[in-house]
């Protein structure tokens, strides 16, 4: 991409330019949460808080957040140096911490470390509104008070406490907009009230959005090779979306005369995703064209009325208060996550062949299909109903206690942790089960619940439609049985206990200081399943002989050591170097060490999870240059290194057949489809970042303009069981995001460009086209742009009016297999806007 490799040398040139001459600048902020204030006073609220940290840290203080059109809190950090979002129809879904795997990244809210929710480790952000924080720090190097289950950062999301403003305060934001792809509505609401006297406090709040949009996807597979490949099957599908994300909670606390307190936390997030999806496949026969007619082909038609739900409660009862010469915090918290799908298919095939069939792919993203009539002519005698299922519930008892005190080296801090962990759920991670068929060729007939074509920007000669899916699904419901369970073999049932201990000493020194620590993290688990012994040459839920399951309980016991070394050193007033050494593990996640599996002692295989999977292991070094060179602005450049063994991935291997089964001898190996462990795990990088103001060397119009700049140059790789080197999952090997900004007289402005290069979403076992296989996500960028005036000097009241603007320059996201000319999926959304009011005193 041309535009991104020259935005890459310009960026550096117009940070020299803002950041010479430079006087350096000291001030003293005390707040570091920022409520209502200019784009000036937010980035230097953020900059000081990244200054004064003990580690290396990125911050986002709380009305920077609500200067940027982020719809939740990973838009707002995909704005960070080195972390990267994933996306899923568009909206910024999961946090990518320096292009690593998702589930190396911890995430907290205010200290008390959660379970991801979609698989037990794997943190999902779409479900957290931007208005519950006050700051959210991600950490980069590891001290030894955070989770150990970090390899590549803690994401600590701090929410406001009735402390934070004397007295009444209040907050609200309403919004209003339009996604133009299908014109769906798209609204927020936020509301927050806090009151806080000499004796107690209170903090309530209440956020809501909603998003109502059509993605429209092509999705083609192929065969053949490049630049002769055919397609087998091109899929034309169209999703209504409408996506809810809840949350509420609130503070409670009781102020001690020794300047404690004692406090109740109470937080609770919904994310629930509505699908409606019409999928029409067109098969073509054989790739063959047929003499005087084109090609021929058959047609398939899929739809479903999907929820996904995506939920998590939590409530903390703590303590914070000195004893003598000690600080002590202890919580006690109740943690409980949802993460569930339904999604009844209804899968019909169509009768006879399509003729005369031609197709155009020159066009990957818009590929073109004809063939005599259209879908609205076809009709289709085999209708069947298919159950696509998966969740994971868990729930978490968790005790968390630190104390700390002032010596004469610095400061002395230790720890103990313990949670208590259950989990269950299924469907690895969608299970899919037939439900029933048969049904009448008259009987749910898509064309008596047709509502009108495609709204789409591409091509739709083949003439797909929408269909009243709710009412269609409700037809075929007749003769089904309720919602179907998870197959056995698919089932999670783990209990894990997680105790840690950690102890650390701060040395101050004339220079600055350096933190040294140990953690220690003891992991107990237990998971039960059935193993389901097939009889056929087929391994399949379906082939299960009546009384051919047998339970698998499994029992592992392990313990971590993980040191860490921090040195922060004061080059000057204003620059600061930090050396760091951290280590981190990251467990395997609940669908893959589940014991469920299907067994075939024929073929001598089994297929499903590894409950002898190994915890990843890492090590790693930072080093980091901070320059802070002017008010509200900083200049840093960072390099880093992890070492990471163990690595968790897909896997074909040989086990030992005893080990699951009772049919296999000693020494017996066995083929295993499920995960395993690689090795020589490596990820390097180079990340810079700037921030700087006109308005520190100038004065007039153009002292309101300013602009910031962060890149991220990352490498990785390693090695599957099976041999073969990938980089690692989510790993782009260019990031980076710039704005320009304008503020003055009440008035700002931003608009921002971010540029994510191409990253591995999947591996494959097999090789595709004679490549390496992988299925990887196409280079993705953004335009978006904000805009903010406040009222309070035309009205006297703290309110302003907003405007925000969503993926301007409409852009699609493509997936592709093996090389960017084997496109699988490409999937547009459109643009967004929303206008609104916020009001606060």
């Amino acid at each position: 991409m041309k535009f991104s490799k020259s935005f890459i040398v310009i960026m550096p040139i117009i940070a020299l330019f803002f950041s010479y001459p430079v006087q350096s600048q000291d001030q003293d902020i005390e707040e570091v949460i920022v409520y209502g204030k200019a784009i000036k006073e937010s980035q230097q609220a953020a900059i000081e808080a990244k200054r004064s940290a003990p580690n290396l840290a990125e911050v986002i203080s709380a009305d920077a957040i609500g200067r940027f059109p982020d719809v939740n809190l990973s838009d707002s950090l995909g704005r960070l140096p080195g972390i990267s979002i994933e996306r899923d129809q568009g909206q910024a879904r999961y946090v990518s911490f320096r292009g690593t795997p998702k589930r190396y990244t911890t995430t907290a809210f205010n200290g008390i470390n959660i379970p991801g929710v979609e698989n037990g480790r794997i943190p999902r952000f779409d479900s957290y509104p931007t208005v519950i924080t006050s700051q959210v720090v991600a950490n980069k190097a590891i001290t030894s008070d955070m989770p150990g289950e970090s390899i590549s950062g803690f994401i600590n999301i701090k929410t406001f406490k009735p402390s934070d403003v004397d007295g009444w305060s209040f907050a609200a934001e309403v919004g209003r907009g339009e996604q133009d792809q299908g014109s769906g509505d798209v609204s927020k609401e936020n509301i927050r009230t806090s009151y806080s006297n000499d004796d107690f406090g209170f903090v309530i709040y209440g956020s809501s959005s909603n998003v109502n949009q059509i993605t429209d996807n092509r999705e083609p597979t192929y065969g053949g090779t490049k630049g002769a490949q055919t397609p087998d099957r091109i899929d034309y599908r169209s999703y209504k979306v409408e996506r809810e994300s809840e949350a509420f909670g609130g503070t409670f606390e009781k102020y001690l005369q020794n300047g404690g307190r004692i406090f109740l936390t109470s937080l609770n997030t919904e994310f629930t995703d509505n699908e409606e999806r019409n999928d029409f496949r067109v098969y073509v026969s054989d790739g063959t064209p047929t003499t005087g007619s084109g090609y021929t082909g058959s047609a398939r038609r899929l739809f479903n009325d999907a929820t996904y739900i995506n939920k998590t409660e939590m409530l903390t009862l703590g303590v914070e208060t000195p004893i003598g010469e000690w600080d002590v915090e202890a919580q006690v918290s109740k943690i409980d996550t949802t993460f569930d799908t339904y999604m009844p298919i209804g899968y019909f095939i169509g009768g006879g062949q399509l003729t005369n069939l031609s197709y155009d792919i020159s066009d990957p993203q818009n590929p073109i299909v004809n063939f005599d009539g259209t879908y609205r002519d076809v009709d289709y005698p085999v209708k069947l109903l298919v159950d696509a299922i998966g969740g994971l519930y868990t729930e978490t008892d968790q005790f968390k206690f630190d104390i700390s005190r002032e010596n004469s080296r610095g400061q002395l801090k230790f720890g103990f942790q313990y949670d208590d962990r259950v989990a269950t759920g299924g469907g690895a991670t969608l299970a899919t089960i037939s439900v029933s068929g048969g049904y009448p060729a008259d009987v749910c007939n898509p064309k008596d619940y047709r509502l009108g074509d495609f709204a789409t920007p591409r091509n739709n000669d083949v003439g797909a439609f929408y269909t009243d899916n709710p009412a269609l699904n409700e037809c075929l419901n007749t003769v089904r049985p309720p919602r179907s369970d998870f197959p056995d073999d698919e089932k999670i049932n783990i209990e894990e206990t997680l105790m840690a201990a950690y102890i650390m000493q701060t040395f101050d020194m004339e220079w600055g200081n350096i933190i040294a620590g140990l953690r220690i993290e003891d992991t107990e688990y237990q998971t039960v399943g059935f193993r389901l012994a097939t009889v056929s040459g087929d391994i399949g839920y379906e082939n299960i002989a009546a009384g051919a399951k047998e339970e698998l309980n499994v029992k592992r016991t392990y313990t971590n050591y993980l040191p860490s070394v921090h040195l922060n050193y004061d080059l000057a007033e204003d620059k600061k170097l930090r050396l760091s050494y951290s280590t981190g593990i990251s467990r395997p996640s609940y669908i893959e060490s589940r014991a469920a599996a299907s067994i075939n002692s024929i073929s001598e295989s089994i297929a499903g999870g590894n409950p002898f999977l190994k915890e990843e292991e890492s090590w790693g070094l930072d080093a980091s240059f901070e320059w802070y060179y002017a008010d509200a602005s900083l200049f840093a450049v960072t390099i880093f290194h992890r070492d990471i063994d163990n690595v968790i991935s897909e896997s074909n291997e040989k086990v030992d057949g005893t080990l699951y089964s009772d049919d296999a001898q000693p020494g017996e190996l066995w083929d295993l489809a499920a995960f395993g462990n690689g090795s020589d795990g490596q990820l390097q990088g180079l990340e810079i970042s700037f921030v700087g103001r006109l308005d520190n060397y100038i004065e007039g119009f153009f002292s309101g303009f300013g602009a910031s700049f962060n890149l991220g140059i990352i490498d990785s790789e390693y090695t599957t069981p099976e041999g073969r080197k990938f980089a690692l999952p989510g790993q782009s090997d260019t990031n980076y995001n710039a704005s320009i900004f304008y503020e003055d007289r009440g008035f700002s402005a931003r608009i921002t460009y971010r540029y994510r290069s191409e990253w591995l979403d999947e591996t494959e076992t097999g090789a595709v086209f004679g490549l390496s296989g992988g299925v990887y996500w196409a280079p993705q960028m953004r335009l978006d742009a904000s805009i903010r005036y406040d009222l309070e000097e035309l009205t006297g009241q703290k309110a302003s009016i907003f405007v925000d603007f969503n993926n301007i320059s409409d852009e699609s996201d493509m997936r592709y297999t093996a090389a960017p000319w084997n496109v699988n999926q490409v999937e547009s959304f459109g643009r967004a806007f929303t206008a609104g009011l916020r009001y606060s005193f």
